[in-house]
């Protein structure tokens, strides 16, 4: 009989809608068919059934009879002690092992070394490169037979024990439940009996669970107790494992490693959990409830990979690949409101010392999202600048926390560097305000995004190259709150609508006569230089300009209404300048006409 597991995928295979055998699901099925019949062989390759081993041709007479169509045997007297759906192209094959696959899956190409079994289905013939090597076993199966009878009838041979069997399917239950890698950890927890943890590469826990309430007796419970609440394995573990090297053993081991835990005063199995070669988390079980045995062996290597799997769904994982400062910064982004102790924690185990500024800066794409190993491509690039900083891939964008001595910013160096790098790959870059603690990234990460969308707007009539200072368009901000309740159009300057209706009515250019100097801090010779203007025409045009307003600009709280009057037109796209000018434009001008003393670093 097929066990729950394959019973499982077998109702799975069966709710994909005009499904056929005879037809490759790569090519013929829909996506939602696709998905699902990657999903039947993901779970099936964590359940590669094992006891013992038997010759290929008597491996073969045990299917049922006419189920074949083809068969090409380069050495039938090859052993097999495994069978297993093949679920990734690239996976390099087994000797030993039996694989059913469609003709979609068979691998390009295979080392000549060892020998491919497979029993193919869902495809006419042989595919050549099968049919043609010499390192190779194949069989197709008939269109009417069913692959997974073909299957089940095999398995019985290698049928491991039922107790792993169980285990193993409700883990894989859990996995394809959607429900996350906390209720795959708890399902397996109360499987195998005993505490299990998953801790990233940044030594925090990311999933955890004890049955029952911890006993502050017992020195493990008193251990574990500590570290969920600071949600992080404590410095004395992470030093044990450093020391023991952990990591390095179970990367050189093929199956979960048994470890006494000096630290916990217990023994520990603990395996990888590994995606494209980089191991992303270690889950470890405790043995606290009852003495480990080889069905723990068996499980906690399969759990590892569920883990895995699991962890690819989540945004952490895509964000940080794997790197521990990144995934520290991504896992304070989700956080709302981190905790002071974990974050300082977090810090220590990562020897993470930022100078007392802090900074957040997100450069983001100007038009189609970038992909992650785009931003990989980039962060390289500002390599010069980001000492004693952290950086990650969130939100579709790159996000940096820079650290500094001073709250007046970043340093020309840093922004120049900037602007040159979104420059190149047609990025922006927003800059939050100055901030002192990590807990405290979440809204100076919000400044920073929103930055980028007023200095976009912004830069219709101020062009400040690519990088964006929340401090300069903190206004923005204001009136997208303020236009959510009211008509902005109120809070414009009456006098500033009656010079901008002169202009449409005598096609004059006094509003733009007007913005260029109150630019320019109301300096007859920056502003006539701007508009090349001579200066006379510029002093006419001011003298009208009074008259249609009826003040004379001389008053602060007149210019500061006018010049608000004006950010809430350009807001409104009701508008623009004909003149494009930079930041620089106004700051280098006035210092070449003052004096040549170096001009002081604007703080932020």
């Amino acid at each position: 009989m097929l066990p729950h597991a394959l019973t499982s995928c077998r109702a799975l295979w069966l709710r994909c809608p005009d499904y056929s055998v005879n037809r490759s699901p790569r090519r013929h099925a829909s996506a939602q068919q696709t998905v699902a019949f990657s999903a039947i062989l993901c779970a099936l390759a964590q359940i590669r059934l094992r006891r013992t081993s038997m010759e290929l041709k008597e491996l073969l007479a045990m299917l049922p009879d006419a189920s074949i169509a083809q068969k090409k045997l380069s050495d039938s007297h090859i052993n097999i002690d495994n069978i297993a759906f093949l679920a990734e192209p690239d996976a390099e094959p087994q000797s030993n092992v039996l694989y059913f696959t469609d003709d979609s899956l068979v691998p390009k190409s295979f080392p000549e070394t060892c020998i491919l079994n497979t029993v193919l289905f869902g495809c006419a013939r042989i595919p050549d490169a099968l049919a043609s090597s010499s390192s190779c076993n194949a069989v197709l199966l008939r269109p009417e037979a069913n692959p997974f009878t073909c299957y089940n009838k095999l398995q019985g041979f290698f049928l491991e024990d039922a107790r792993v069997t169980d285990i193993v399917r409700r883990m894989l239950t859990a996995h394809f439940s959607n429900n996350g890698l906390q209720y795959v950890v708890e399902e397996a927890s109360r499987a195998l009996g005993n505490p299990i943890v998953v801790v990233d590469s940044a030594y925090h826990y990311v999933a955890r669970h004890v049955d029952g309430s911890l006993n502050m007796a017992n020195r493990t419970d008193q251990v574990l107790d500590q570290e969920f609440r600071y949600e992080s394995v404590l410095e004395e573990g992470v030093d044990f494992i450093k020391r023991e090297r952990i990591s390095e053993r179970c990367a050189e081991a093929k199956r979960p490693i048994v470890v006494y835990n000096d630290v916990l005063g217990a023994d520990t199995m603990i395996t990888p959990s590994v995606v494209h070669g980089v191991t992303i988390a270690h889950t470890m079980m405790i043995e606290r409830n009852h003495p480990f045995s080889d069905v723990d062996v068996e499980c906690m290597a399969r759990l590892g990979r569920f883990v895995a799997q699991e962890m690819q769904k989540t945004s952490l994982y895509a964000a940080s690949r794997g790197q521990m400062d990144s995934y520290f910064l991504v896992s304070l982004l989700n956080d709302e409101q981190p905790s002071h102790a974990v974050t300082s924690r977090r810090m220590s185990v990562l020897e993470f010392k930022p100078l007392p500024y802090l900074y957040v800066c997100v450069l983001e794409a100007n038009h189609a999202h970038l992909a992650p190993h785009d931003y990989d491509s980039i962060a390289p690039q500002l390599t010069g600048c980001l000492q004693n900083s952290i950086y990650a891939h969130y939100e579709h964008a790159l996000t940096i926390v820079f650290s500094r001595d001073s709250d007046m910013g970043l340093g020309d160096y840093t922004e120049e560097m900037l602007r040159k790098v979104c420059e190149v790959n047609d990025l922006s870059a927003g800059v939050s305000n100055a901030f002192d603690d990590l807990t405290h990234i979440h809204s100076h990460y919000e400044q920073a995004r929103s930055a980028i969308r007023a200095g976009r707007l912004v830069s219709l009539y101020l062009d400040d190259r690519y990088l964006y200072h929340f401090c300069d368009y903190a206004h923005v901000d204001m009136l997208d709150i303020t236009n959510k309740q009211y008509n902005l159009l109120n809070f414009v300057h009456p006098s500033l609508m009656r010079l901008a209706r002169y202009d449409r009515e005598h096609g004059t250019e006094l509003m733009d006569t007007l913005f260029i100097y109150l630019q320019n801090g109301c300096n007859t010779q920056r502003a006539s230089k701007m508009l090349s203007l001579h200066k006379n025409t510029l002093l006419y045009r001011l003298g009208r300009i009074r008259e249609i307003l009826g003040f004379d600009l001389s008053s602060g709280e007149d210019q500061f209404m006018l010049q608000y009057s004006f950010r809430i037109l350009f807001y409104l796209d009701l508008f623009k300048s004909r003149i494009s000018i930079h930041r620089s434009d106004f700051t280098d001008a006035g210092t070449q006409e003052e004096e040549p003393a170096k001009k002081p670093a604007r703080r932020r």
